[in-house]
């Protein structure tokens, strides 16, 4: 009997509201994003509507970020639970979608080398994100004892030089993140280390909710103004062989700052977890995975939201407001069912495998 105490996982932590609600805000914020960006709101003849178009896809990048910082800040461990289920769920989404859309007759282009591609989630994954996140997962055995035994001295040292060679390089000469200074998966660890260090060593600057909510709010403001400033001088970035929403990538300085922003305000408020926040929480991944398939963003922005259209016409901000929300509850309730109806049965049936792998890792 003690034998079996000493070896068994740890106890599930009890359910931080706070965090649960910056999930919820990430995916509204990257929503907001792909509205702009896919729907090409920030194309509209309108001003004002191009202004708002901008100040929408200016946060998501922050979501993204965010998402990362929120594994680190946990120090999460390999999970094999955690590993398998996302890979299943990404697998659903991505086949299923593609099928459901070919077989619907919503899209005349998808061939069978397409469904093959969809299942090819590491080499050929229509979801960038995923890709960077299941090697980050992969690497959390090494990564997450290494970065648990840091020192504060050597944990901040690392973080310095990382953000100085990751973030203000690329930043003061304009490389975009396929360059030489910077690899998606590098940015990830990063993050993780980042999140990490907020956790352990939390201070009074951490801690001041009203200073990083001012962070947030201004960074969002500065990123909008130089997209902004950017789209009038594409010449000027072309030369230096970058886009004019380049302040707007995850690793400038001031996406990072907003980021961190964000991050920190959230975690240093106080929210109260409920079944129904930790619903929509936990469908956030899945909110993710359906409205950002390549097959169905067209008709999500193009034609059923008729985003174009809209930000043609002074209601636009109804537009944006209310669609971001609608979708999101959408997709949540989609992933919701699926999690009900698949995941939890084929989850009670792998428990004791995933429990065999986790103890052997722990070892």
């Amino acid at each position: 009997m003690k034998h079996v105490k000493e070896n068994a996982l740890p106890e599930a932590k009890p359910r931080e509201g706070n965090i649960e609600l910056l999930r919820v805000v990430c995916m509204l914020l990257i929503l907001a994003h792909h509205l702009a960006w896919h729907g090409a709101a920030m194309q509209s003849p309108d001003v004002e509507n191009k202004t708002l178009a901008t100040f929408l896809f200016a946060g998501g990048m922050t979501g993204v970020n965010c998402f990362v910082m929120i594994t680190g800040y946990f120090l999460a461990p390999f999970k094999a639970r955690r590993f398998f289920l996302t890979v299943l769920q990404t697998l659903f989404y991505s086949v299923g979608l593609t099928l459901l859309v070919k077989f619907a007759g919503w899209r005349q282009d998808v061939t069978d080398e397409t469904i093959v591609n969809s299942a090819l989630i590491v080499t050929r994954s229509p979801y960038w994100f995923v890709t960077m996140y299941l090697a980050l997962n992969a690497a959390l055995p090494v990564l997450q004892p290494a970065v648990k035994k840091l020192s504060k001295h050597a944990h901040l040292g690392i973080l310095i030089v990382s953000a100085v060679y990751l973030s203000v390089i690329p930043t003061i000469t304009f490389q975009n993140p396929s360059s030489q200074y910077f690899h998606q998966l590098t940015w990830f660890f990063f993050l993780y280390v980042l999140g990490a260090y907020f956790r352990k060593y939390p201070n009074r600057l951490f801690r001041c909710v009203p200073l990083q909510g001012a962070l947030f709010l201004s960074m969002v403001a500065l990123i909008a103004w130089l997209c902004l400033w950017g789209s009038a001088h594409v010449d000027l970035f072309q030369r230096v062989g970058s886009r004019q929403n380049f302040f707007a990538d995850k690793n400038t300085v001031p996406q990072l700052l907003c980021s961190c922003g964000l991050f920190l305000f959230f975690a240093g408020i106080k929210v109260k977890s409920s079944r129904f926040l930790a619903l929509l929480s936990g469908a956030s991944f899945g909110v993710y995975l359906i409205h950002d398939h390549s097959l169905l963003r067209g008709m999500i922005w193009g034609q059923w939201f008729s985003v174009w259209r809209a930000c043609q016409t002074p209601d636009f901000w109804k537009t944006a407001l209310l669609t971001p929300l609608i979708l999101y509850l959408a997709c949540a309730l989609i992933d919701i069912l699926r999690k009900h109806l698949l995941e939890k049965p084929l989850d009670k049936l792998l428990s004791p495998a995933f429990e065999k792998v986790d103890l052997w890792l722990s070892r």
